[in-house]
């Protein structure tokens, strides 16, 4: 089993009903949704030129959405972006897993190249783990590891896409952020 067949498991079990969750005492202990350490929906916009609004959507995980129309006015990839804040406590040497659905609609039908990252919540908002990803129609999980390099208090950092890239439309489904804790 491959690291992104095990990602997508953990990510749905943490989206699971919690009647999936009532497993077997010794099962509980690795129970992944306690190292979630955002809120899966909790997606923040900003940027002038950008408009959002929640839709229903039965082909995403969850079965709701976040539809972000991007007109394309250039700028900076950052000058509109979606946030999801860190909630829980990092350390150093804590492996940090994301996993986000997303799905992107362009002209001409062409990929949409965003970036996820990792950033601290204040200026000079600094990077601890990016990765730039390219986003087609269909919804389609996109996944990011990093290894903390140091310790980040919770609802100091969060998840960033960058979505400012051209005239598009972004779909973003829920986002799970996980602490899988200290690397081996």
């Amino acid at each position: 089993m491959n690291r992104r067949h095990l990602l997508m498991g953990a990510c749905a079990l943490v989206c699971a009903p919690a009647s999936l969750w009532a497993l077997p005492a010794l099962a509980q202990d690795d129970d992944i949704a306690k190292k979630l350490i955002n809120d899966p929906g909790g997606w923040t916009v900003y940027g002038a030129a950008q408009t959002n609004k929640r839709i229903k959507d039965t082909k995403v995980q969850g079965g709701a959405a976040l539809e972000i129309k991007i007109p394309g006015s250039g700028g900076n990839p950052w000058d509109a972006a979606a946030e999801s804040q860190i909630t829980g406590k990092i350390s150093k040497g804590d492996k940090i897993v994301v996993a986000v659905w997303m799905r992107a609609k362009t002209d001409g039908n062409t990929p949409a190249n965003l970036t996820l990252r990792l950033q601290i919540s204040s200026p000079p908002y600094a990077s601890f783990g990016e990765k730039p990803i390219s986003v087609g129609p269909d919804w389609q999980m996109q996944a990011l590891e990093v290894t903390a390099s140091e310790d980040h208090a919770p609802k100091t950092s969060g998840l960033s896409v960058h979505l400012n890239t051209g005239k598009q439309t972004i779909y973003l489904g829920p986002a799970f952020i996980l602490n899988m804790g200290a690397s081996a």
